[in-house]
């Protein structure tokens, strides 16, 4: 018999934390408003409906977090370095990290090289996304 611990509530308001980040702030550097709409339709960074194993244990939970954190981190970092060296190990960084949590269930179907060029027309657009409004009446 094995002995497993169920993920926390905490976990799983962490994990939607930063897959808010990555819609609020990562995507609307590289990618159009309209490409991002297409992205929530089709679940980029939601778990599989058939297997919802991060929310399963503890570790599952764990996994997905720290993998979320470390291509958040590589992508904060791109910005900054432009080595090859590190570019060759922020890519490989990048693509384990990827892999992982498609195995935990959770879908991103990018590569390293969707986001090696910051897309301009989706950064001046980036001001009008996901903006709360301060009144009901817009002119």
């Amino acid at each position: 018999m094995k002995t497993v611990f169920s993920s926390t509530e905490e976990q799983e308001q962490e994990i939607a934390s930063l897959v808010a980040r990555f819609y609020k702030s990562v995507f609307p550097k590289y990618f159009t408003e309209n490409e991002i709409i297409h992205f929530r339709e089709i679940g980029v960074l939601q778990p599989n409906k058939s297997t919802f194993t991060y929310f399963a244990t503890l570790r599952d939970a764990f996994q997905v977090m720290a993998c979320l954190q470390v291509l958040l981190s590589i992508l904060d970092k791109k910005k900054i370095e432009d080595s090859l060296i590190i570019e060759s190990k922020f890519e490989e960084l990048f693509q384990h990290n990827i892999t992982l949590l498609n195995e935990c269930g959770i879908f991103f179907p990018f590569y390293y090289d969707h986001f090696t060029r910051i897309n301009h027309e989706a950064s001046n657009d980036m001001q009008m996304m996901d903006i709360q409004v301060a009144n009901q009446y817009l002119v």
